[in-house]
């Protein structure tokens, strides 16, 4: 879905969202860049964008590595997934990524910096996701506040009925720890399930991303298989080409600036991915967004 409305009145934080002022520009980008653009590139860019999905929103804890966030990066992009915030406790630290891993895939996902898990949790509530931690199998590293009132499934086990009936026609958020400690006490508040995946070695754990690429595939056959919307919608398609456009054509913004400078609010806007602002219900105003 795409608001476009009044500020005011919008309290959708996942949603993406055009203010009022600016929703006229809606696609002048597209049509001002197109020319510029290979049609091969583009036709690319409409397929991948047919087959992107928000049903899945990845959320990485306190994760710092700089390959295992390309690596996961890469991840998302390949399953055809959007959105994923990456929350810091520690205010200090930033993502990076390493450029021989990612190999450009960050700029063809939402990625959003968040630093309280309250905040992330009540955005996720608000917005429809049922929240999951990931796990080990053994729950080893969330024993001392595992819940034995929510349910736990394997990665082997989406095709399940008890899987299907857990998710309905909700989106799902995946927590995902820190590579050292897994994810944070807090979450049981608000966690609906646990997920893990299986293993059978000697390994007693496997690498975040790894991990990462064998939840993300598996849902993506799950939602393949037993959902109609899991894909984005005509309007959604159309602004996130408009964004991938914006934000990739050579020299865009010089053209944009001396030929068509009526555009440059919503050029920046657009480029930006500022259409995807995590905040949450206008009811809670003591949670306010955080910025990348």
């Amino acid at each position: 879905m795409i608001w476009t409305g009044p500020t005011a009145s919008y309290d959708s934080s996942t949603q993406y969202f055009i203010p009022e002022h600016l929703k006229n520009d809606f696609g002048k980008i597209d049509a001002a860049l197109r020319g510029f653009i290979t049609e091969p590139r583009l036709a690319k860019m409409e397929k991948v964008a047919g087959k992107r999905s928000r049903k899945v929103l990845t959320v990485f804890e306190n994760t710092h590595h700089a390959h295992n966030i390309s690596a996961i990066l890469r991840t998302i992009d390949a399953f055809g997934f959007l959105d994923l915030f990456f929350l810091y406790s520690n205010q200090e630290m930033r993502f990076r990524t390493a450029d021989t891993i990612d190999r450009g895939a960050s700029q063809w996902l939402m990625p959003k910096r968040l630093v309280s898990i309250e905040k992330c949790a009540h955005i996720l509530q608000q917005n429809g996701y049922k929240i999951v931690l990931v796990s080990l199998p053994d729950f080893s590293r969330t024993a001392k506040h595992y819940s034995e009132k929510i349910p736990s499934f394997s990665s082997n086990q989406f095709a399940s009925t008890a899987f299907k009936d857990f998710i309905g026609d909700k989106k799902i958020a995946l927590i995902f720890g820190s590579e050292l400690h897994g994810v944070s006490p807090e979450w049981q508040d608000y966690a609906d399930a646990y997920i893990s995946v299986e293993m059978y070695g000697f390994m007693e754990s496997l690498n975040v991303s790894v991990c990462a690429g064998i939840i993300l595939q598996s849902l993506r056959e799950f939602f393949e298989k037993s959902s109609d919307n899991h894909l984005l919608s005509d309007l959604e398609k159309k602004l996130v080409i408009e964004h991938w456009i914006a934000k990739t054509c050579s020299n865009a913004y010089e053209y944009i600036a001396n030929r068509k400078p009526e555009l440059l609010p919503w050029f920046e806007f657009v480029r930006t991915g500022n259409f995807f602002q995590p905040t949450i219900s206008l009811n809670d105003l003591s949670l306010k967004p955080d910025k990348l």
